[in-house]
């Protein structure tokens, strides 16, 4: 299947990858085979050498503030630890919105707003979700202050 831009979708069984260019059939088999080994988000995103990989992976380790990374890891691993007691593998705005609607119940608004700013900072570098596009989680927030 062809999609726009001269962009090809290849599959292979349940697992898909997008490619630029129809020729890069192996860049695609060796996408699927990562995704398939559980490969981190730089590995899976492009067929690059291991060196750019490894510089990639690299700045990424350092996107967090040194001083407070414990803490930024800390509000990210207690929202993974509330969402595996509540048997949820997918981050949605309604997860988020249920998280923070509870935390709300202990925590003022200045709380709520700093674990958020250290969830969506944790969630964008380790899973490559941007939840500053959640508009009912910011409204949510908004209100409670």
């Amino acid at each position: 299947m062809e999609g726009g831009n001269n962009s090809t979708l290849y599959c292979k069984g349940e697992k898909c990858v997008i490619l630029a260019e129809v020729q890069f059939e192996q860049c695609a088999e060796d996408k699927i085979a990562s995704l398939q080994n559980g490969a981190s988000l730089c590995t899976m995103n492009n067929c690059e050498s291991e060196e750019i990989v490894e510089a990639a992976n690299i700045a990424i380790s350092n996107l967090l503030p040194t001083k407070s990374r414990s803490l930024y890891d800390k509000a990210y691993n207690r929202f993974k630890k509330w969402c595996a007691e509540k048997n949820l593998q997918v981050y949605s705005e309604n997860v988020l919105l249920a998280h923070f609607s509870e935390n709300a119940k202990n925590y003022k608004s200045s709380t709520l707003w700093a674990q958020y700013s250290m969830v969506k900072s944790c969630l964008i570098i380790y899973d490559n979700i941007d939840i500053s596009k959640f508009p009912k989680l910011i409204t949510f927030l908004k209100k409670n202050r």
